[in-house]
């Protein structure tokens, strides 16, 4: 197989929607799909995000799909409505998230309930979504072990004593999502606490403003290689506050979700938690890879693809 990447063809760029919605793909999704049907893949913008885009891509490559990419469009805010104008066919999101989006009324936790609930309340978005991979990476509180151990910190609930003197890192939509400022007071009384936006999704800055004493809690998420290079404490959430967040490809409505199942399913089923939590480790390593060259060689290696 070719290693190579096509991004946007037509010439657009990913800032946002105001971009994209005059950015869709060179052909629509032939009728009858199969080989040459154009699909577009996004990713919203971090390392994960980018590596799941090519490992779902690549494979559709290879199974003769006209494949593009739209890299770096941002949270679920821009892309729904990207997925929606078929700006983008198809991105990787996460369930329990995803589902709070389409239906904010869902109280979905677990990952069996969470999966069950979704295609009903994405239909009336004009969404659907393949099977979802074992592969889960929640959003996590998180604090150093120094601050956990001076403030006898376990759980999310053991913040509410010190709420009013601490201040929680994350990106900007974070504070107004059910599991920020809503959840955390109406489920574990934590509240009176600062917001800072660190727009990099648990990435670098949000490290750097967590280990320097910037912001006490950090929104990190769970496959993240910082939390164990870091020695970092994730408080536990007896309540499932954070619900279940499966890897779960997410198409819009004019893909044929059976057929694409049969092609990308198999892929999601060799994707595990400590896979995906490996392939961020090599993309924070020294080598620096790229997205793409992380999922081919993952694909590679489970036999995905031939070479």
């Amino acid at each position: 197989m070719r290693l190579f990447t096509r991004l946007t063809a037509t010439g657009c760029t990913a800032l946002g929607i105001a971009l994209l919605a005059g950015c869709s793909a060179a052909d629509p999704l032939a009728a009858d799909g199969g080989p040459d049907a154009a699909v577009t893949i996004g990713s919203q913008g971090f390392a994960e995000s980018d590596i799941l885009a090519y490992v779902y891509g690549l494979v559709l490559a290879d199974q003769g799909y006209d494949v593009t990419y739209e890299l770096g469009i941002g949270a679920r805010e821009i892309f729904i409505p990207a997925l929606q104008d078929e700006s983008i066919d198809l991105i990787a999101d996460y369930s329990g998230n995803l589902l709070r989006a389409a239906d904010p009324d869902a109280t979905a936790s677990a990952p069996a309930d969470v999966n069950a609930a979704l295609p009903e309340a994405l239909e009336a978005l004009d969404l659907a979504t393949l099977e979802p991979a074992p592969a889960e990476d929640a959003d996590a509180l998180v604090v150093t072990a120094e601050f956990a151990e001076a403030n006898d910190l376990v759980s999310i609930a053991d913040l509410a004593p010190i709420a009013g003197t601490i201040t929680i890192g994350s990106n900007t939509e974070y504070e107004t999502r059910h599991y920020g400022r809503p959840g955390l007071a109406d489920i574990y009384g934590v509240e009176g606490w600062q917001f800072l936006a660190i727009d990099d999704f648990g990435g670098p800055a949000t490290l750097d403003a967590l280990l320097t004493g910037k912001i006490q809690v950090a929104d990190i998420f769970t496959t993240n290689p910082a939390l164990q290079r870091e020695d970092l404490v994730v408080l536990e959430d007896p309540e499932r506050l954070i619900p279940a967040q499966n890897v779960v490809p997410l198409l819009n409505g004019t893909l044929p979700a059976d057929e694409l199942g049969e092609v990308l399913d198999p892929v999601s089923a060799q994707l595990t938690t400590a896979e995906l939590t490996s392939l961020n480790a090599i993309a924070a390593g020294p080598d620096k890879p790229s997205p793409e060259q992380i999922a081919h060689d993952w694909l590679v290696r489970k036999d995905l693809l031939e070479n």
